[in-house]
């Protein structure tokens, strides 16, 4: 018999932090002002702290498997499940395009070339270089990809992120007066739907955690080690939100940030006060996007892996199953580029950088929401109907049902709202904005049912 491999608390916290958090957000975060410190804790309580419960119970169970297909299929069959497969994909493919945003906003400013950012389709197009390019990597040579993201979380990410907070917050106490005033409105949140809104890129800011599904069975005391590196994990996504959207909001006004280039745009504007030598500003902005893009290729790579595991057990065609020398999923990878490229070049029809980043944010949450009410759906039903199943790690019982409906009823409010045009949204754009969200998610949730349907009308011809 082969010797089990576990996986140390310490890396299974390391693989947790960077399959959720990401720095394009920050900008979008920081347009909150002082609101962002209790929205970003409401969102961890009602959302991020039940699932992180959730996925580490199911993944610890002794026949529900460690992973979001498993866990659907087991609750509710493998049609829903391989459904649930093709919006966790399809949303990676959205969501690859607001970090992608992120890049070339602090590429624009690292060459000194503002319009390719400014120019939606320069934007458009430079995103579908990237894009390809971290295709062709994983193509011919993945591991490389995966060596440079351990370094540059730590280093390309944290570093400018750090950086910006220290340096925001001498500025503060130097005397200079905050974007939004000390007052209690500015950080108490009213009950209403404008702040129901506030909601959705939080929630986007605590997503991915289910990724870490397949590695908790690694630990070697689970009972004891996860809990310990899933607290770790949740203090850190909520610390690093925190002091990088912080530091923006200390620094601008909420209409004057760039959700692109926010980040980078406060350094900048940081080290003019200070007199520190720009150069040093655009070295870090080359550090994060170095730091980026091994995240954005961990987007594009691990959903992709997910489907064609799927098309191994015949509920895809088989061409979707073939893998290349390097164990790549060649086809899932061209035809995923294909959606990329027609999205971003749908996403440059509008007028604002601002919007076309908030659409993407918006129709990422939304297909997300799908696959997170599926996950809390299946948790309820799975500890309702099959209580004998043994589980390593369990939520204490009287906290069961109370943490999965707190998690689905959290995630429901968070599906509806997301198609509520954000009010940064000019007035002029809010029909463009509703036609592409809500045309994009229709088309997303009914696509893998009607393929289902067809493709299993040919199958039955076949035979």
């Amino acid at each position: 018999m082969d010797k089990k491999t576990y996986i140390t608390p310490v890396a299974f916290t390391a693989l947790a932090i960077s399959s959720i958090f990401t720095t394009s957000n920050l900008s979008t975060l920081a347009t909150n002002g002082g609101q962002l410190i209790l929205l970003l804790f409401i969102t961890t309580f009602l959302f991020f702290i039940p699932l992180a419960g959730v996925v580490g119970e199911l993944s610890t169970s002794e026949k529900w498997g460690t992973n979001v297909f498993s866990w659907i299929e087991n609750a509710f069959g493998d049609k829903i499940g391989i459904s649930a497969v093709f919006w966790e994909w399809f949303q990676a493919i959205i969501m690859s395009i607001p970090m992608l945003y992120f890049v070339v906003g602090n590429l624009s400013y690292t060459i000194s070339f503002q319009e390719l950012d400014s120019n939606p389709l320069y934007r458009a197009l430079a995103c579908i270089g990237f894009y390809l390019l971290l295709v062709f990597l994983q193509l011919i040579k993945p591991e490389l990809l995966i060596k440079v993201q351990a370094f540059g979380f730590w280093f390309c990410v944290m570093l400018p992120i750090s950086t910006t907070f220290l340096l925001a917050t001498i500025y503060i106490l130097k005397g200079n007066q905050l974007p939004f005033p000390l007052d209690r409105d500015s950080f108490s949140i009213p009950i209403n739907l404008k702040s129901l809104l506030l909601l959705v890129p939080f929630v986007l800011s605590l997503t991915g955690i289910e990724a870490s599904g397949p590695f908790i069975d690694g630990l070697k005391d689970i009972k004891k080690d996860f809990p310990k590196a899933i607290l770790v994990v949740i203090i850190t996504i909520v610390f690093t939100n925190l002091i990088g959207s912080g530091a923006i909001a200390m620094i601008f006004p909420a209409n004057k940030i760039n959700l692109s280039r926010g980040l980078i745009e406060s350094l900048d504007f940081l080290f003019i006060y200070f007199n520190i030598p720009l150069f040093l500003v655009k070295f870090m902005g080359l550090l994060m996007v170095l730091g980026l893009l091994p995240k954005v290729s961990n987007w594009i790579i691990s959903p992709a892996l997910a489907l064609q595991k799927s098309s191994e057990s015949g509920l895809l065609p088989k061409v979707f199953s073939y893998k290349n020398s390097v164990n790549t999923p060649t086809y899932i990878l061209i035809f995923q580029s294909v959606l990329f490229i027609f999205t971003a070049l749908l996403l440059s029809l509008t007028k604002s950088g601002n919007t076309a980043f908030l659409i993407a944010v918006y129709l990422n949450v939304a297909i997300y929401s799908c696959v997170y009410i599926l996950i809390f759906s299946s948790y309820l039903k799975l500890i309702t109907t099959d209580k004998n199943t043994k589980r390593i790690f369990e939520i204490p019982k009287h906290l069961k049902f109370l943490t999965g409906t707190f998690g689905l009823i959290s995630i429901l409010i968070v599906l509806v709202v997301s198609f509520f045009p954000p009010v940064s949204i000019p007035l002029d754009e809010h029909f463009l904005y509703l036609a592409i969200l809500i045309s994009c998610f229709i088309v997303t949730i009914v696509t893998p049912f009607l393929f289902q349907y067809f493709f299993n009308i040919r199958e039955e011809k076949i035979k």
